[in-house]
C-alpha cells in the first residue's frame, strides 16, 4: 500500500502520511461500498442508519477515515510544534542580557 515518494520525509512525518493514506483507501472503498447499495435501492439515509445501529454509536458524527485523518493531522502538528521547540532550546542565546 505505499506510495513511492519523490521526497523522503523523517521517520515520524513517513508514519502520518502512511495513516493518512490508509484512511484514503479506506474513504475510497466506503464510497465503493455505498455505490453498490445504493444500486441496490438503499438511500443514503438508509446507509447511514445500518451503520449508526451496527456500529452502536448514535452519535456518530465522523467516519472513521476523518477520524484518522484528524488525529494524524494534530500529531504532525504536534511533532512539528516540539521539535521547533528542541531547537530553539539548543541555541545559544547571544547580546546584551535584558
Amino acid at each position: 500500500m505505499a506510495k513511492k515518494r519523490e521526497r523522503k520525509f523523517e521517520d515520524h512525518v513517513e508514519l502520518m502520511l502512511s495513516v493518512f493514506e490508509s484512511a484514503e483507501a479506506c474513504r475510497s472503498e466506503n464510497i465503493a461500498l455505498r455505490s453498490i447499495l445504493r444500486k441496490q435501492g438503499l438511500s443514503d439515509e438508509a446507509v447511514r442508519s445500518r451503520l449508526r445501529r451496527i456500529l452502536k454509536n448514535p452519535g456518530l458524527d465522523e467516519s472513521g477515515a476523518q477520524v484518522v485523518k484528524r488525529a494524524c493531522e494534530e500529531t504532525l502538528k504536534r511533532y512539528l510544534e516540539f521539535d521547533a521547540q528542541e531547537v530553539l532550546a539548543k541555541l545559544d542565546p547571544y547580546g546584551r542580557v535584558q
